[in-house]
């Protein structure tokens, strides 16, 4: 064999080498059932095969500063690169390292920088994939989840409007019959009726806040105010809880239109929780600002946190993870029915022994003013 047809056979066997990583690569892609993360292991352990020397060729994958590599990086190298762009904005870079000590002049082919190029591209185009599909499930559990408080709020309207003629009733004609009862341990047993049949109907009413059924009485106040006067009404408990709390707020004033009481509903529900759920010693944060037609309030807690399985439970009425009798599971969802009918919005974040952080956004005005 001549020397033109031994550097033909060569050229050749570089370029299977190459074809061969690429669709070893796309069925990767298509097979895979792991998350992005394992993918792109699995990605890197197949490049060094499209080398020259793929014995001793090491590649490091390097995406938001996290790295994959195919093998131990070498104290002296020679290597080469090309950055990782997505969306055109630098995310990383792949790289092929050889051990510099092996080699007296530079291993690497003319074809293999066009090579390091196209897997660039590709990684960066799987990536891209990967976090839309995220971005996709992420927003599908959210309608999911919208849907299914909706379907809830209908419920739950439904059961309030059923239950509260006949608590009416029971609460009526008990106090009637109170009043005409002359034995004094009769009485008692009916007082123990109608305080039962007043406790049913509070939880009504929380359950019609939930379904936004509850009228409002809409005014003009300082939400500066409304906040303030929770915290006080609050100061007692933070001090047993051993708690330390932080108020930020802008400097200027906010006033907005909402129901007052209802507002201060949201606080208290929000910081009673809060307490609830921080250990002593730490500290609650309170955060007021406003911006351009909305102000928006921050409850930030060092708490226990809320596990990613049962987050989107959290405004659903009765779920508590309280001990049976402590709690109603009624709190949070009287906060979504009040904040959903003032056409506002509420977002949980959360780390589990790192604590949750609730973001209430209001409107400064209401969409039918």
């Amino acid at each position: 064999m001549n020397a033109n047809n031994h550097q033909l056979v060569e050229t050749l066997n570089e370029r299977i080498k190459e074809l061969t990583c690429l669709y070893e690569i796309s069925n990767i892609v298509a097979t895979s059932t792991q998350s992005l993360e394992h993918m792109l292991q699995s990605i890197v352990n197949v490049i060094p095969r499209a080398w020259k020397f793929p014995e001793e060729a090491v590649v490091q994958l390097c995406v938001d500063e996290v790295a994959y590599f195919s093998g131990k990086l070498p104290a002296e190298h020679i290597s080469q690169m090309h950055p990782i762009e997505i969306s055109r904005q630098p995310r990383g870079y792949l790289a092929i390292y050889y051990d510099a000590s092996s080699f007296q002049q530079s291993p690497f082919l003319p074809e293999e920088q066009t090579l390091l190029k196209t897997l660039a591209q590709e990684i960066a185009a799987i990536i891209e994939r990967g976090e839309q599909k995220k971005r996709e499930e992420l927003m599908q559990r959210k309608f999911q989840h919208n849907d299914r408080l909706a379907i809830l709020g209908e419920i739950t309207a439904g059961i309030a409007h059923e239950l509260n003629t006949p608590l009416g009733n029971i609460l009526g004609f008990s106090q009637l019959v109170q009043d005409r009862a002359g034995d004094n341990h009769m009485k008692k047993d009916i007082e123990k009726i109608i305080n039962s049949a007043m406790h049913a109907r509070e939880v009504v009413k929380k359950l019609m806040f939930f379904s936004c059924e509850m009228p409002q009485h809409m005014q003009e106040v300082s939400i500066n105010a409304l906040v303030e006067d929770a915290l006080d009404l609050l100061q007692i408990s933070f001090k047993n809880a051993g708690l330390t709390v932080l108020f930020k707020k802008d400097n200027g004033e906010i006033t907005a239109h909402v129901d007052p009481v209802q507002f201060t509903q949201v606080v208290f529900n929000l910081l009673i929780n809060a307490i609830h759920a921080t250990p002593k010693g730490r500290k609650l944060e309170v955060q007021l600002e406003r911006q351009i037609d909305q102000f928006i309030l921050i409850i930030k807690d060092e708490g226990h946190g809320i596990e990613e399985s049962i987050r989107e439970k959290i405004f659903e009425p009765f779920f508590t993870t309280k001990a049976t009798g402590k709690g109603s599971g009624l709190g949070l969802s009287v906060v979504h029915g009040i904040v959903k009918n003032h056409g506002g919005q509420i977002v949980v974040e959360s780390e589990v022994d790192r604590g949750s952080t609730f973001t209430v956004i209001f409107p400064l005005k209401q969409s039918y003013e």
